[in-house]
């Protein structure tokens, strides 16, 4: 688990409160945990909904609710000016004022200054437990039940409508209106019928609810912070692994599938899922710059063609119905128009295969011309329109990847920078290794600068598919004799990483 995004994008509601009758030994445990869970799930990327009003105490003045310890705990972890909203503050103006002590609501106004906090405003007119809960239910994403009664239940019932993960704890601590089991009661249930709390992984979180126990630990309970961030986490890729994926990501060769695992984080021994019709696929999230998750299907037509690249492409398209599809891997350039190493994005593609014999054995040239559909234009586009940004986002990524290209080779142009341009790019079934074939293909259209074996398959298929698509491709050689096998691999990588990169901070994805 890469612990700094296991709960980016989450919103979680813990959700609870203790008795006046319970043992401040009890009372205190709760809110250690509290404390420890909150700074876990914030190392993880995640943030908090809390309702903030009075904090009612026990005669010892303990606190009975785990709203106010949430709020202390994220300022602790970030005490100066955050770009991104830890805590959404349910409140309304008048509980606040009235019920909070000034030293409470400068803790939560500073925080919302900082950028830390944003208010979630309640109208005082419908402020009510149902409402209160409904306003917190609409903001979160994830819930932890901690002691508490029936209002902790009723919130449970409103997550599991909208089939949001939620995790009831054992420790024993009553509820503050003395109004119910709580917490206990939605623990029952969960071991009872654990999908419908946890619908993709609630089948194999059952069975590790002994070692959650707080009222019992047999762990310190940091590490118990530690588990429930990680099965959040596990619920969440189970999640996506059963959702058609955001992106299709296409590969013709061996070395272009290993590019593509590398840049994902998919490990080289990574066990496929195999297709019901015998394809391999690998799947894996990409965290985009809006703090979205983006699920990544990986497949690889394992033979070079466009007849191979449409096959496969229709046949993954009608099993899993990706929302976008891209094409990566290698290309050929034209030598005095492309780099090697260097990436390009096609804005067009040319299929050269057509032909039409005409009288005395005249032929004629009939290429299909495809262009992007219109929003993976403005797409492309405004990716590209920010050279420094794309210089800055991709430079990390090369080196995390070794990707490493010589200066020059043999009086061969490299690319010298890690920006892609987009370029028209020649189809067909031609592999090519004459220039004076190559540049005859310009005849055609005289923008194409790059030639390969499968975009002219991979477009039509999601064209009668109806889905957007792009093609990247990394220049290896010039189509001609003169060839650097390196070159196959870095052009693979620096593929790859633009790819990446562009699922990343270019994609538009489907609402």
């Amino acid at each position: 688990m890469n612990a700094p995004l296991a709960l980016a994008n989450s919103w979680i509601l813990l959700a609870g409160s203790i008795s006046t009758a319970t043992d401040n030994t009890q009372i205190d445990k709760a809110h250690e945990f509290v404390d420890a869970f909150v700074k876990e799930a914030l190392a993880g990327g995640g943030g908090f909904v809390a309702y903030f009003a009075a904090e009612p105490v026990n005669a010892d003045n303990k606190p009975l609710l785990f709203d106010w310890t949430v709020a202390q705990a994220i300022n602790q972890v970030f005490p100066g000016e955050h770009e991104k909203p830890r805590l959404k503050v349910v409140a309304s103006h008048e509980r606040l004022k009235t019920k909070a002590s000034r030293e409470q609501r400068d803790l939560l106004n500073g925080m919302i200054a900082r950028g830390v906090a944003e208010l979630v405003p309640m109208d005082e007119e419908i402020v009510t437990g149902g409402n209160v809960g409904d306003e917190q239910v609409a903001h979160a994403t994830l819930m932890v039940v901690l002691g508490g009664g029936k209002g902790v239940v009723d919130r449970a019932r409103k997550m599991i409508k909208k089939s949001a993960p939620v995790l009831p704890l054992d420790l024993e601590l009553g509820a503050n209106s003395e109004d119910g089991e709580g917490a206990l009661g939605v623990l029952r249930s969960f071991r009872t019928t654990p999908l419908n709390y946890m619908p993709f992984s609630g089948n194999t979180v059952v069975k590790r609810l002994p070692s959650l126990s707080l009222q019992e630990p047999v762990l310190p309970i940091s590490d118990i912070a530690k588990r429930i961030v990680n099965i959040f986490f596990e619920e969440e890729q189970a999640r996506i692994s059963a959702l058609p994926p955001d992106v299709l990501v296409l590969t013709a060769l061996p070395i272009e599938l290993a590019a593509a695992k590398q840049a994902l984080g998919i490990a080289e021994d990574a066990v496929a899922i195999t297709t019901t019709s015998g394809l391999h696929t690998w799947k894996a999230p990409v965290i985009r710059r809006d703090g979205g998750v983006a699920s990544c299907m990986v497949a690889c037509f394992a033979n070079a063609g466009n007849v191979d690249a449409a096959v496969v492409t229709a046949t993954l398209l009608t099993e899993f119905s990706p929302d976008n599809v891209v094409m990566m891997g290698i290309a050929a350039g034209i030598r005095k128009k492309c780099a090697l190493g260097e990436v390009v994005i096609a804005e067009r593609i040319v299929a050269y295969g057509g032909q039409a014999v005409l009288a005395n054995g005249v032929i004629e040239p009939r290429p299909e011309m495809t262009r992007l559909a219109f929003r993976v234009r403005q797409d492309l586009a405004s990716y590209l329109s920010n050279p420094a940004g794309l210089t800055a986002r991709l430079t990390p990524i090369y080196e995390r990847m070794d990707i490493v290209l010589p200066a020059s080779t043999k009086g061969t142009k490299v690319a010298q920078g890690v920006v892609p341009k987009s370029a028209t790019v020649a189809s067909g079934e031609w592999l090519i290794r004459d220039p004076e074939k190559f540049l005859q293909l310009r005849e055609l259209h005289g923008k194409i600068e790059v030639a390969e074996m499968e975009g002219a398959g991979v477009f039509a298929a999601c064209e009668a598919h109806n889905k957007p698509v792009l093609m990247i491709r990394g220049i290896s050689d010039f189509g001609d004799s003169k060839k650097d096998s390196r070159f196959h691999h870095w052009a693979s990588q620096a593929a790859a990483a633009v790819t990446v990169d562009y699922i990343a901070c270019g994609l538009s994805l489907n609402s």
